[in-house]
């Protein structure tokens, strides 16, 4: 079972698309923003324009985004259409996410609306003054707080970029939950751009741009091989077999099973319950077992809380049924789900743990599927007297044996975005 594949491509697509070279700049509040020179000349607004790309993954195509400007003497209308198809497994998915930004002619954002439609369909729609950032329903409340005022929508940075040339500074992700972070582009040679994103969550994610002729970008690269090619009409159109994304990020294990698996990448693995890794020869060796206890720093002695987890995990695995084409789980609506995968058994299990004011977090990883590995979501909670970790997805406490965790973090957008950033340091792996 594996987590939502999450298109970080689709972000970095959003912050450079129609980008030109340059190092970067942002002013600072709205009130900078205000006197920048605006033409009310309605011979001065610039003209409609749509971009069409073709998202790939391993040399497979699995989705679709187009975007769209609609100019006025007000300001601007910018719309972006992603659509993504694949299989999870034996599992179809398909997920449309559209973002709608509406800017004035200085390019300040004034209103975002996010809608997503997959299995079900959510959408939020967030206001932008002076003071910050509100949603118009009431919620987001927290991660909005977040947010700094002089932030700007991923997908209105390439407008900045184009009206300026460059671009660095607070930026905010509708597409995640409306997490906030810094971005940056510069070019690295001629025609070829650098954009990094660097999220409050802690990790930097970034893209490699070559641009076509008319400063646009041809394709951007990101650190999973995600692949944008610009398109036109016909190639976005042109129909197309959904690959099994489960197969194509899975990591290959080589070698004869034991309890110890050794990976190569750029790796520094925490020490959870059910792992001990340490530094190896030709990479990182990672010994796997239930009894093995971690080293996380102890929580509060209290009494033993391991029935109530292990209830609770019951309670989690009776209201949801596995469900791979069940689409992406929000934190912040997974106390209402009833299918799902491990990211949403995993949120649900931490939801219920904290209203009974039980100490867990969550880990991103990889759990042992036969000859690979798979991306996989799991918890580890305080029992009191230890940690130990919990999958609730497969019923196991304590669990362990099959799993390695790449990192630990909170049931937030951030923490997800944090856990899946650790993915891509996963070069190689075998058994020991």
């Amino acid at each position: 079972m594996v987590f939502p594949f999450r298109l970080r491509a689709a972000l970095l697509i959003a912050l450079v698309a129609c980008g030109v070279g340059g190092a970067c700049r942002a002013p600072a509040r709205r009130a900078a923003w205000t006197e920048v020179p605006v033409s009310t000349d309605a011979a001065a607004v610039p003209a409609d324009a749509q971009r069409r790309y073709t998202i790939w993954l391993g040399g497979a195509r699995i989705g679709t985004a187009v975007e769209d400007e609609a100019w006025t003497t007000d300001g601007v209308v910018l719309r972006r259409t992603e659509t993504l198809r694949f299989l999870r497994g034996a599992s179809p998915v398909e997920v449309e996410t559209t973002i709608t930004i509406t800017a004035d002619r200085a390019l300040v954002p004034v209103r975002v609306s996010w809608r997503e439609r997959g299995a079900t369909t959510r959408q939020v729609d967030v206001v932008h003054t002076e003071a910050g950032w509100r949603a118009r329903d009431g919620s987001l409340r927290t991660e909005l707080a977040r947010v700094p005022a002089d932030a700007v929508p991923t997908e209105l940075v390439p407008l900045l970029l184009r009206r300026d040339g460059r671009y660095e500074g607070a930026v905010v992700m509708p597409a995640r939950g409306f997490v906030a972070g810094r971005g940056r582009i510069e070019p690295v040679g001629a025609g070829r751009l650098i954009a990094r994103l660097e999220l409050t969550a802690g990790p930097r994610v970034e893209a490699t741009i070559d641009l076509a002729p008319d400063g646009a970008p041809a394709r951007v690269v990101d650190g999973e091989g995600v692949i944008a090619m610009r398109a036109t009409p016909a190639q976005a159109a042109a129909p197309f077999d959904p690959v099994d994304l489960i197969a194509a990020t899975s990591v290959p294990l080589t070698g004869v099973r034991s309890r110890a698996i050794v990976l190569a990448g750029d790796l520094a693995l925490p020490a959870l319950p059910g792992q001990d890794a340490r530094p190896g020869d030709s990479g990182v060796d990672v010994e796997l077992s239930p009894a093995l206890p971690g080293a996380l720093p102890p929580g509060r002695a209290r009494r033993d809380r391991t029935l109530d987890i292990t209830a609770v995990v019951a309670s989690v695995r009776h209201r949801i049924d596995p469900d791979l084409g069940a689409g992406i789980t929000s934190p912040r609506d997974v106390e209402l789900a009833t299918a799902g995968d491990c990211t949403t058994f995993a949120l649900a299990y931490a939801a219920l743990a904290a209203r009974l004011d039980i100490p867990t977090r969550v880990v991103t990883g990889l759990r042992v599927d036969g000859a690979r590995l798979v991306r996989h979501r799991w918890a580890v909670s305080w029992t009191g007297r230890a940690w130990v970790a919990v999958d609730a997805a497969f019923g196991a406490v304590p669990a362990g044996g099959d799993l390695i965790g790449l990192a630990i973090h909170d049931a937030d957008d951030a923490g997800l975005i944090a856990g899946e950033a650790a993915l891509t340091a996963v070069h190689a792996a075998r058994w020991r």
